[in-house]
């Protein structure tokens, strides 16, 4: 189902969403650049070119959260989330992340319940990338900057208006009474036009990294690295946390195996005591042990990890170079 529609249009459907569901949506504010916000007014929504700093995932997997608390002795759940959520402006590449995390928090042998829960009482909106930034390299892991997967519906702008792709019975309630449906002919000017949008570069990743798990490499990659962890927190797929006592509740934190306390056991070994066993680690987890179990790489190539990396380690690099690597 595809329909098009004017920004004076959408604006209006926006204002019409702020009555029963909590709408978030990316906001630019000075000096601070682009990020998820809670959504008061329609023209604080920013549809423009550029990407929020963190993930959406926030909002499904928090960096942290109260998962008990103890009360006449014994330990409760905190109560689940329910308010309806709507959240606009999602980049592909975010929301097949979500999608990597559902494998994770929504498995079938162990389901997530506050992650669940989120998911089910979240409407997720796209917003196509007009144009990818320069470091994107989400066509190398099987996406797409017009891809609609893990979405209800897929925005893309175009001229004077924009068109929407519905996927979903969610997206359909939402847009019920927004804008046209495209005419037989406006359907395939639009999918003509798809075929011209700009995409990003390609990498060629490697099928396996076992040839180099004992390589020197990682001690030469992983030198520049000062484990501040930046690349975890804005990653669309790490999902590793912590658990925490604080007072009578139970705490779960975001964590990284790119800290060295990560892998520390209680008697004090580490069996991943330098930085080369941990940028190891991240490599191996997103790009070969992941998708050894769930057939997909643990990376959708959003390139936050590589723009905002104090020292400019860029990971589509490294995994490109493993295979010169694994020949020398």
């Amino acid at each position: 189902m595809m329909k098009k529609f004017t920004r004076e249009e959408l604006y209006k459907l926006i204002d019409g969403l702020l009555k029963g569901f909590e709408v978030i949506g990316p906001r630019e504010l000075a000096g601070k650049g682009i990020s998820y916000q809670a959504i008061t007014a329609t023209p604080d929504l920013y549809l423009g070119d550029g990407f929020t700093l963190e993930p959406v995932k926030k909002f499904f997997f928090s960096p942290s959260e109260y998962l008990f608390a103890q009360a006449n002795g014994s330990w409760e759940e905190m109560p689940l989330g329910k308010s309806k959520r709507v959240i606009f402006g999602v980049r592909p590449c975010e929301a097949r992340g979500l999608t990597l995390l559902d494998k994770i928090f929504d498995a079938p042998e162990y389901a997530d319940d506050s992650y669940v829960s989120r998911r089910k009482n979240t409407a997720i909106i796209g917003l196509s990338c007009l144009n990818p930034g320069k470091d994107c390299f989400c066509t190398s892991l099987g996406g797409s900057p017009l891809d609609g997967r893990g979405m209800d519906a897929l925005i893309f702008a175009c001229a004077e208006r924009f068109i929407a792709e519905i996927a979903t019975e969610k997206g359909k309630e939402i847009f019920s009474g927004l804008g046209k449906d495209l005419t037989t002919e406006e359907r395939e000017a639009w999918l003509q036009d798809k075929k011209k949008r700009k995409t990003p570069g390609q990498i060629n990743l490697p099928e396996s990294l076992d040839a180099v798990f004992k390589s020197d490499y990682w001690r030469k990659v992983s030198f520049a690295c000062i484990g501040c962890g930046i690349c975890t927190y804005l990653c669309p797929t790490c999902h590793c946390f912590d658990l925490a006592d604080e007072g009578r509740r139970k705490l779960r934190c975001y964590d990284g195996c790119a800290f060295g306390d990560f892998t520390r056991e209680a008697s004090g070994v580490n069996p991943r005591l330098t930085k080369k066993e941990r940028y190891r680690q991240r490599v191996f987890h997103k790009f070969d042990y992941f998708k050894k179990n769930f057939g997909e790489n643990l990376c959708v190539g959003c390139a936050r990890c590589i723009r905002h990396c104090p020292v400019k380690m860029d990971i589509s690099e490294i995994v490109r170079n493993v295979s010169l690597e694994a020949k020398a």
